[in-house]
């Protein structure tokens, strides 16, 4: 089978499984359920988001809320994560100290902070990016850490052999290794980032996808709630596909390995 082929068979089974899941939606709400304040079809989602996109445009206001903190938090937790996995992994000390923390933290859910961020930060956009960080650090931390420990030790030793110093090292062998589980690590964080907006945006807020989700609900509006995690949704689908093109272009000789 031709890379031509093997793409075509790849999206109809994409596109086949959506639709798949679309008609079994449809089929337990309209058959099945008959309720439409538990369960709406699909069909009743795609009109009420038409509805808040280009009749009334309030989808907007949310969408551009919840943006801004996922960006602000994922960023930051990129720019803290990446260099301190790879600290901990070339340094024993600072992995020693730093990791009863990452442990802690990792471990302990991230809805138990919301309520000490907000007294810390208060009911703003900060309380609100320090939820999503905390999110999006730690599968990047750790993920950067492993990957910097797992290199093929040959590797190593052969650039020490052509006596490259200790930068040549990691700009030539440790981070181009490492660059698939950073990428790996990224995915994780864009799940958990998101999840965390939507944490975040439970306490305090007025607007946001994460306060749109939790007012439907309240309200029992259950077509918009559907909304708001169908847009949650796509927001991940980007972010996975953005990675993806990322991972393509950092690391051609993965592409070149599987296709032989």
């Amino acid at each position: 089978m031709t890379e031509e082929q093997r793409n075509l068979v790849s999206i109809l089974l994409r596109v086949g499984s959506v639709l798949t899941g679309l008609l079994g939606w449809h089929y337990l709400a309209v058959a099945v359920i008959k309720d439409p304040g538990i369960l709406v079809s699909p069909v009743e989602v795609v009109s009420k988001a038409y509805e808040m996109m280009v009749t009334t445009g309030e989808l907007y206001p949310h969408l551009f809320a919840s943006s801004i903190i996922f960006f602000y938090g994922f960023v930051l937790a990129v720019l803290v994560g990446v260099p301190l996995g790879f600290v901990m992994a070339l340094s024993p000390l600072v992995r020693d100290y730093v990791n009863p923390w990452m442990t802690t933290l990792y471990t302990a859910p991230r809805i138990a902070f919301a309520p000490i961020l907000l007294l810390w930060f208060g009911i703003g956009a900060g309380s609100k990016v320090a939820i999503v960080f905390l999110g999006c650090v730690f599968p990047v931390l750790i993920n950067s850490y492993y990957g910097m420990r797992v290199v093929n030790r040959e590797y190593v030793e052969l650039a020490r052999s052509y006596r490259l110093d200790r930068w040549a090292l990691f700009g030539k062998i440790l981070l181009p290794a490492s660059v698939p589980f950073i990428l790996a690590g990224v995915r994780l964080a864009i799940g958990r980032g998101l999840t965390g907006v939507a944490i975040a945006e439970w306490f305090g807020a007025t607007e946001g996808l994460g306060y749109l989700i939790f007012f439907a609900g309240q309200t029992l509006n259950v077509p918009t709630l559907f909304v708001g995690v169908a847009v949650f949704a796509a927001l991940g689908i980007i972010g996975f596909e953005i990675v993806r093109r990322v991972e393509k272009f950092a690391t051609p000789w993965r592409g070149q390995t599987q296709g032989s």
